[in-house]
């Protein structure tokens, strides 16, 4: 059903019409790229993961500074038989509730970053984020949603609301947990895009990065060891209105934890007025842990699976605009296929152009 309900907003997105009737002159060609933004899903968060990025280089000399916010909703609960429990009141006691809790919280994550061209053929950044995780007060509303949309709730209907828990078990032993309001530091990523190859319709690059660790993996924020990646970055204009791109890489975990992950990450856009895209976004990223051996499931689509283990499938649907110097975006973020993704995530970004050298 959540898949559904996404192809049906993405649907009427592609039919609005133009918001201006004139064409996009010469002059304001230069589409506004991918969605920002990294993958917050829990599991995957003590680890790297790329943003999306274009491959075309911005003006020499340009400094961008960045900053954005999350919100998400995260519920997840490990295997259990509804017909085995013995509920209170339509909820589980609340020793099973702990005890069967994978995650459960809300999140505001504060991003803070920066860009800068500093020669024709490459440019530099880094980024920091802070978390903030706490019990919440939105779950009753997204139960009424997901109701008044034939969703499933996920097993939120057996549990009380406004949590704040997480215990992601791994195989091996590892675990990560939490509990309570928590405010902690993210990692700092440092990256690098070598624009290698540039035409009026196809950009190419190669991405590098290095992550500096700043938490402890315990915490789930951090594991408390550098990752570095490398990733392959196309951009395709065939038409005025219509962009695409494409980013490939690969993840390496240097500490005990974590596993080799891939990443890809398809990007759709179109402008719709001269300072304004929609935007349809993907990010396809294998997974950094597998859970507990007997933490198995069934999912309608892929059968008997691991909890964590199947690949994340996130789908950003979003929009980008601009004025001047300032730049934004708004997007909306939920994996409807393997569901290995955050329950619900919105982000709001704004983008300030520091200087540019004529």
């Amino acid at each position: 059903m959540k898949l559904r309900f996404l192809i049906v907003v993405v649907c009427l997105a592609s039919a609005m019409p133009p918001m201006e009737s004139r064409a996009i002159s010469s002059g304001d060609r230069m589409p506004l790229g991918p969605l920002g933004g990294r993958n917050v899903y829990a599991p995957h968060q003590p680890w790297f993961s790329f943003p999306a990025e274009m491959a075309a280089p911005f003006p020499v000399g340009t400094m961008r500074a960045r900053t954005g916010l999350y919100y998400v909703n995260e519920f997840s609960t490990y295997p259990f038989e509804v017909d085995n429990e013995i509920p209170i009141d339509g909820l589980l006691t609340p020793e099973r509730q702990e005890q069967l809790t994978a995650m459960d919280f809300e999140s505001l994550i504060l991003e803070t970053g920066w860009d800068w061209q500093a020669v024709p053929e490459w440019r530099f950044s880094a980024d920091w984020r802070l978390h903030v995780r706490y019990a919440g007060f939105l779950d009753d509303v997204i139960v009424w949603w997901h109701d008044i949309l034939s969703l499933p709730n996920a097993g939120r209907e057996y549990f009380s609301h406004h949590r704040s828990q997480w215990t992601i078990r791994g195989a091996g032993g590892d675990v990560i947990e939490g509990s309570g309001t928590v405010v902690s530091s993210g990692d700092l990523d440092l990256r690098s895009v070598w624009s290698f190859y540039n035409s009026p319709k196809l950009d190419l690059a190669l991405e590098t990065a290095f992550k500096i660790p700043l938490s402890h993996y315990g915490e789930g924020f951090s594991s408390s060891y550098p990752d570095i990646g490398t990733a392959f970055l196309a951009d395709w204009h065939p038409w005025m209105r219509w962009a695409f791109y494409v980013n490939a890489g690969m993840i390496l975990p240097l500490g005990p934890q974590g596993r080799i992950m891939g990443q890809f990450i398809p990007v759709v856009e179109f402008r719709a007025a001269r300072n304004l895209s929609l935007i349809l976004q993907a990010n396809i990223q294998s997974s950094p842990i597998e859970g507990e051996e007997g933490d198995s499931y069934s999912h309608p689509v892929f059968g008997d699976t691991g909890m964590f283990l199947l690949p994340q499938t996130d789908i950003k649907l979003g929009i980008r605009g601009r004025s001047g110097r300032l730049g934004w975006q708004f997007f909306i973020e939920e994996d409807p296929l393997t569901w290995e993704g955050p329950d619900i995530l919105v982000y709001f970004g704004g983008e300030w152009t520091l200087n540019t050298n004529p």
